[in-house]
């Protein structure tokens, strides 16, 4: 599991298994929420995701040559937690519970970091902007929990 082509395969496959709950149909719904000013283009948070999926692998991948696999198992609840919420809000369309998947998320991302700290500071640095990202996606989806 020590090759960067696995970690970076394997973040992108989250983020292709999440696009597939962002449909035509969830995007009209999305636009017709009422969301805070502070929300980025589409295309923005397409390239903000793509970054982060890429400094994700990279992370997971420098870790994964220094550690044992239990020490990537926090990184492996963030990804799953971080899929869930795609389906939770665009397709399930439940603000509310997607919420409560993103709080989840941050926390299992905090506990990644902490983990991967130990083995590699600079895997664990290359986490910060996400950790950072979904703080600020937090405060979005409380946002429109708060006002839809």
């Amino acid at each position: 599991m020590h090759s960067l082509v696995f970690w970076e395969v394997f973040s992108f496959t989250i983020a292709f298994a999440g696009s597939i709950a962002i449909d035509e149909s969830s995007l009209l719904w999305y636009s017709s929420l009422d969301r805070s000013a502070s929300t980025p283009s589409d295309a923005f948070f397409s390239i903000i995701w793509f970054f982060l999926y890429a400094l994700m692998g990279y992370s997971a991948f420098s870790v994964s040559g220094k550690a044992g696999f239990r020490n990537l198992i926090p990184f492996l609840i963030q990804a799953l937690f971080n899929l869930a919420w795609c389906w939770v809000f665009f397709y399930f369309r439940k603000p509310s519970c997607a919420l409560i998947v993103i709080f989840l998320l941050l926390c299992s991302l905090l506990w990644t970091v902490l983990e991967f700290r130990r083995y590699d500071r600079l895997a664990a640095g290359l986490l910060i902007p996400y950790v950072l990202w979904v703080g600020f996606a937090f405060w979005l989806n409380f946002y429109i929990v708060i006002n839809n």
